[in-house]
């Protein structure tokens, strides 16, 4: 058999050796091109035993494309099936809601109260006494300025305590002049009372030095001024928007030692504690109220009691309804 002369006449490089010598030359397209690799088909389905170990995923357990969850960190139920969109459980209920018991607050703060007695009285005596001799230099001085402001009162509809109130006159700008007289005294003496009741709820040892340590006490003092004027605008005018005044910026000088907050967001704070927990906050100011009035009653001796476990029943409250925690009553 006559062979090629010409190199062209053999297949290509990676096809079928050049035959021997005398050999049979193929025609063009006589015999397929060798397989490539990855040309080989998969093999039929059960051609391989599966793995030892591997058992086949219950009938119906994967969903139909396109259910699958977004990401890799999404929910996997019991069972470790995604389920398809939309039947995902919802949380459990009272989920995201602060849990607060008027009943746990009052436990809590008799027990800090009766393992920290003696400091607590002691600061309260002191801060007591500061603020009656404060109280009454103000008064003094404003009807010294204002005589007859603090007697403006309208009882047209009857004898004064029958008919309904209403300050006139001086007796508006009495009310303003003696909260801004009063804001440097109360905001110092709560941002010193607040920094020993927050060591109190974090667990910390306190003394009776632990509550004259001022902190944060310019903003506290500006609060003081702000919700002071607009608290007692309220009240003469009229009793309820006062009441509103004072509910919603409950909050707001513990907030701001606790937090360093500024005046302004230490208001908003408290405002958004109180609007977003109205009811619990609602029953927490009237129970602290009640216990003030029945320490007052106790020929004001109670109120060394009643004034401390209040605000140890308010730090608890602030905590609790802002998202936040105490110490246990026994640490």
């Amino acid at each position: 058999m006559t062979q090629p002369q010409n190199p062209a006449d053999y297949p290509p490089p990676g096809g079928y050796p050049p035959p021997e010598l005398g050999g049979y030359i193929p025609p063009p397209g006589g015999y397929p091109p060798p397989p490539q690799p990855g040309a080989y088909p998969p093999p039929p389905p059960g051609a391989y035993p599966p793995p030892p170990g591997w058992s086949a995923p219950p009938q119906g357990a994967y969903p139909p494309p396109g259910s699958y969850p977004p990401h890799p960190g999404a929910y996997l139920p019991p069972g470790g099936y995604y389920p398809p969109p939309g039947s995902y459980p919802g949380p459990p209920p009272g989920y995201g809601v602060p849990r607060y018991s008027v009943g746990e607050a009052l436990s809590w703060a008799w027990e800090k109260f009766s393992r920290n007695a003696v400091p607590l009285i002691v600061a309260t005596l002191i801060f007591g006494l500061i603020s009656i001799l404060a109280f009454v230099l103000v008064k003094v001085v404003v009807a010294t300025v204002l005589p007859g402001a603090f007697t403006g009162l309208d009882t047209s509809n009857g004898p004064a305590g029958t008919g309904s109130q209403t300050f006139i006159g001086g007796g508006i700008a009495a009310q303003i002049l003696s909260s801004i007289a009063l804001a440097p005294v109360s905001g110092a003496i709560a941002s010193a009372r607040y920094v020993g009741l927050l060591d109190i709820a974090n667990g910390r040892p306190v003394t009776i030095a632990s509550f004259f340590r001022p902190r944060n006490a310019g903003p506290v003092v500006i609060a003081s001024l702000i919700v002071g004027i607009a608290s007692s605008i309220g009240l003469a005018l009229c009793l309820l928007p006062g009441i509103i005044v004072e509910l919603f910026t409950w909050f707001t000088y513990v907030a701001i030692v606790d937090r360093n907050l500024s005046p302004i967001n230490g208001i908003r704070a408290s405002i958004d504690i109180v609007k977003n927990n109205f009811g619990p906050s609602l029953l927490a100011a009237l129970t602290a109220f009640g216990l003030l009035l029945a320490g007052g009653l106790a020929c004001g001796v109670g109120l060394l009691v009643a004034s401390p476990v209040v605000y140890l029943f308010g730090v608890y409250t602030y905590r609790k309804l802002s998202g936040g925690t105490v110490a246990p009553a026994t640490v």
